[in-house]
């Protein structure tokens, strides 16, 4: 009669085969949850803009402003791909 059990070195690479998956699909959702709050980072950071602006334009605030535009081209970068699941 057969033994029908795996052996310790199936059982091990069908364990390393889940824990790879696993991983793998804890990356797919953590690149989609980044792009996703990139994609609406990029649509809402122009908002900012209007409320630093109309107060007039002082070194510190043209400062802000340059790295909210800097920002904001990151996130429209790294966004771009977004798509609602």
């Amino acid at each position: 009669m057969k033994n029908l059990t795996p052996t310790h070195g199936q059982n091990t690479s069908v364990e390393a085969d889940s824990v790879t998956d696993a991983a793998r699909r804890g990356t797919l959702a953590l690149e989609a949850s980044i792009r996703g709050v990139s994609f609406w980072a990029a649509i809402l950071l122009p908002l900012v803009y209007l409320p630093l602006l109309s107060g007039g334009l002082e070194p510190q605030t043209g400062y802000i402003v340059i790295g909210l535009l800097a920002l904001n081209l990151i996130a429209l970068f790294v966004g771009h791909s977004h798509t609602h699941n």
